[in-house]
């Protein structure tokens, strides 16, 4: 409570951003002995850590060098070979057996045996019996396995392939749980404890995946996602098996392979087991957890399971086996073809400014004719090089009074792969601003584009940095405001272009930390929602100035990461400052952009942000923040990285992801097009979508 509160009063200084940041800085650096165990804490020694100042450019931003994790510690045969080994083999036999784990095998007995003694030496808090299912193999493993106390030893007469051989198994298990397990891995400790943890602790699972890790080191497999071709995506497959992105809490995943899977026995039966339509072998697995999926069920991949995997060594890439392959290819794409169209796109979406027609309050605070449009022009270059004042192209200097310019920004926006955009909305305690251009575009029906709103909750002021000195107009905040506000967005909600999560209007507040009770606020308006007929909200906590907190503890759904708040990485001054009044600070953009690739997962729904580009001289020209070498090159890389990521852990309708912004002219970040880079941030955002259709 003590520290949520110190964090309050920290985000309520009416200081610029860099000098809450120096002051942060200053007390984590002398107090942070005492805060070790404080998320924020840690967060900021990632940040710092990763701060190396430079105005250098890279010559490629691809280029990185490969990770180079230790290999891990394998199994050895020993001095008296595989025999020896296998003498040393023994297992209890439980009368009820909690797991049953089934291990097919095929030749390469070596590999089994050395399976089999790692389950020895790894056992599980809860009792199990092990299968060895072996399909006629040729080598000695019938009669070395065949007399290894407490092991279940199956022998099929002739050989049926991995699909017939682990439903045989299934046949023998008396396990509540079946554990199919391939007999070229190696557990290692904890790994099936932590598999069933997720039965226990994740409403609805289905199936549960292991970390699979090559000898090597190098990851193979976090989960996988299930491509619309037919293709199967590792997650993580060569990179390093320790990075966040990897590990934390369980994720939903399209599928986890078989080598290590954890399934309720009365699923697997009552769905009838691996289909004998892609016997022998190759996609039952895929068409398992998609069959898992379809019945209301959770794939969900376990970091914290990790179990070694050599990958096909019982097989070979024969002419054979590359017909299976397609053979069942077909048969599978026959099946869920549709169903994975579905399921593959993200949709993008874009926070859009409504600030660029004039208003009488901002007539009155700025001056006559006032528009975003005003401070955009009347930017200068602070240092030699410096692109201000960047000004539009193909779309001018638009005035969002006409529909036209709201059907051309739509169809430019959908032409390059945005799924709709998220409009700032501007309410004061009944009072709404700059309201006209969402008004008119639920009023018309046109453009026929998604769009969902973002409240934009903060007070407005003099120096365009959301604190609170010379307040121009301020939030008041109370049940009744929060009733009427709600109320105001009905029309939008109604909209059937509005954007929805699993059928849930989507509403985001752009700061949930200025709410005097966001959980109040959040029951007020989904209670209003709901008995207007509505149905439940799906609201979403901007992570805006520093804000990280879990929003399900403020009774919201997920947070929107909004970069560049809070996590940007200082870059030197360049050499030749032209401004000699300038008091603002740099950041370099590529060094950001790998740190917010590289953020460890939330322990909650989270959708990512990337941004194009940043520098707000044309609101604050002596004291703005600057990002250094920003490239339509090192956002698609951005931009990237976070589809991929969205794609791998977000599952159906929240599959959602961000760019800041479409319009965001004075604060240099816009996917519009402008004079100096013309269509190249749209190509970007188009490429970096790639065949992820939106």
């Amino acid at each position: 409570m003590f520290s949520r509160t110190v964090r309050s009063l920290y985000r309520r200084l009416p200081l610029p951003l860099p000098v809450k940041w120096r002051l942060k800085s200053f007390l984590y650096h002398h107090l942070g002995r005492f805060l070790k165990d404080s998320a924020n804490y840690q967060q900021w020694l990632a940040q710092t850590a990763a701060v190396r100042p430079t105005t250098v450019r890279t010559s490629d931003p691809d280029a990185s060098l490969p990770p180079q994790p230790a290999p891990l510690p394998l199994l050895d045969i020993g001095p008296e070979g595989v025999e020896g080994l296998a003498a040393t083999l023994r297992f209890p036999t439980p009368e009820n057996p909690r797991v049953s784990i089934i291990i097919p095998a095929f030749n390469q007995v070596e590999y089994t045996v050395r399976c089999l003694a790692t389950l020895q030496r790894c056992p599980s808090e809860a009792e199990c019996e092990i299968i060895v299912v072996d399909d006629a193999s040729s080598d000695a493993t019938e009669s070395l396995l065949s007399h290894i106390p407490g092991l279940c030893y199956v022998r099929n007469l002739e050989n049926l392939g991995f699909l017939r051989t682990a439903n045989r198994g299934v046949e023998r298990a008396q396990g509540r749980y079946l554990l199919f397990l391939n007999n070229d891995t190696q557990v290692l400790p904890g790994w099936l404890d932590r598999l069933l943890e997720v039965f226990a602790t994740v409403p609805d699972t289905g199936i549960v995946g292991a970390k699979l890790i090559y000898p090597s080191g190098h990851l193979q497999e976090a989960g996988a996602a299930l491509r619309p071709d037919g293709s199967v995506d590792l997650i993580g497959l060569n990179d390093d098996p320790a990075k966040p992105l990897y590990n934390g809490m369980p994720r939903t995943v399209d599928h986890c392979s078989g080598a290590c899977l954890l399934i309720e026995a009365a699923l697997f039966r009552e769905l009838g087991g691996f289909d004998d339509r892609y016997a022998p072998a190759y996609y039952e697995d895929c068409d398992l957890s998609l069959r898992v999926i379809e019945r209301g069920r959770k794939v969900i991949y376990q970091p914290a399971a990790e179990v070694i995997h050599h990958l096909s060594v019982t097989t070979n890439q024969s002419g054979h086996k590359l017909r299976q392959i397609e053979r069942n290819r077909t048969l599978y794409l026959e099946r869920w073809g549709a169903t994975l169209q579905a399921r593959d796109p993200v949709r993008l979406i874009a926070f859009y400014l409504p600030q660029y027609h004039p208003i009488p309050e901002n007539d009155h605070w700025w001056g006559k004719g006032f528009t975003e449009w005003t401070n955009v022009t009347r930017a200068v270059p602070n240092f030699a090089g410096h692109y201000q004042p960047r000004l539009p192209a193909d779309l001018g200097f638009y005035d969002l009074r006409v529909s036209e310019i709201r059907d051309e920004q739509a169809a430019l926006a959908r032409r390059y792969g945005v799924y709709g955009f998220c409009y700032y909305y501007y309410w004061f305690a009944g009072k709404r601003l700059l309201n006209r251009p969402l008004d008119e575009v639920v009023q018309s029906g046109h453009p026929d584009f998604p769009f969902c709103v973002c409240w934009a909750n903060e007070n407005w002021s003099r120096r365009w940095d959301g604190l609170d000195a010379e307040i121009l107009i301020a939030q008041e905040h109370s049940d009744e405001d929060d009733l009427n506000f709600i109320q105001s967005l009905e029309p939008a909600l109604r909209d059937r272009r509005y954007i929805r999560v699993n059928d849930r209007p989507l509403l985001l507040v752009y700061r949930i930390s200025l709410l005097p009770d966001p959980a109040r606020t959040a029951d007020l308006w989904r209670r209003y929602c709901r008995e207007s007929g509505l149905g439940e909200l799906y609201l979403a906590a901007v992570q805006s100035f520093g804000v990280t907190d879990d929003p399900r503890d403020f009774g919201f759904d997920a947070a929107v990461e909004f970069p560049p708040h809070a996590m940007a990485i200082l870059a030197e001054q360049p050499a030749e400052m032209l401004n000699p009044d300038f008091q603002g600070m740099f950041f370099d953009y590529p060094a950001t952009a790998d740190f917010f690739m590289n953020r460890p997962p939330m322990p909650y729904p989270f959708f990512r942000t990337a941004m194009p580009s940043w520098d707000n001289t044309a609101r604050r020209q002596n004291a703005s923040n600057i990002f250094l070498n920003a490239e339509p090159e090192y956002y698609e890389r951005w931009l990237k990285r976070l589809v991929e990521e969205t794609r791998w852990f977000r599952d159906g309708d929240e599959r959602l992801l961000f760019v800041n912004a479409w319009n965001e002219w004075a604060e240099g970040t816009h996917l519009e097009p402008d004079r100096k880079y013309g269509l190249r941030y749209l190509e970007a955002t188009r490429n970096a979508l790639g065949s992820l259709k939106c």
